[in-house]
């Protein structure tokens, strides 16, 4: 019976051996080639709605109220990235009413970034910013109300 138990022994072994896969490594979830690129801003959302426009329709996008409102995000394969932006002013008036007018001049960054499953992070100095990345759009959740912002979006070009 002895000789039976090591054959079962060895059987049990080798298919334990063999059920494991020689590839353990995790799958590159990060795809960095989706981030390289130039990412146009499309969205830069506040609350509570305003009217800047003097439409009659006010609305949560500044890129829909005021034509000077744009940014660029680049990022390179170094792993470094840059951010031009043309903003606004914000100032607080009476209850939910801002004067929001465009800057007069552009904003300019640079870092580095780290891209996690679909979670980008921007680094600059002391300053991390996130990204959630999906399909061709980058969102940042800012979560603030009026004077600051809810969150921005940038499209892939």
């Amino acid at each position: 019976m002895r000789p039976c138990h090591k054959y079962i022994l060895s059987i049990i072994t080798l298919t334990l051996l063999l059920s494991c896969s020689s590839d353990d490594t995790p799958e590159d979830s990060n795809n960095t080639d989706a981030i390289i690129g130039t990412w146009n801003l499309i969205e830069l959302n506040i609350s509570p709605d305003q009217d800047l426009d003097n439409d009659g329709t006010a609305n949560s996008n500044l890129l829909t109220e005021l034509a000077c409102v744009s940014g660029t995000l680049t990022f390179r394969e170094d792993n470094t990235w840059s951010i031009a932006f043309n903003g606004v002013n914000i100032t607080s008036i009476t209850g939910d009413l801002f004067d929001i007018r465009c800057s007069n001049f552009t904003s300019t960054g640079s870092g580095t970034w780290e891209l996690q499953n679909n979670q980008l992070t921007l680094f600059q100095g002391f300053t991390t910013i996130f990204y959630t990345l999906n399909d061709n759009r980058l969102t940042n959740i800012i979560g603030q109300d009026l004077p600051d912002f809810r969150s921005e979006v940038y499209e892939k070009q």
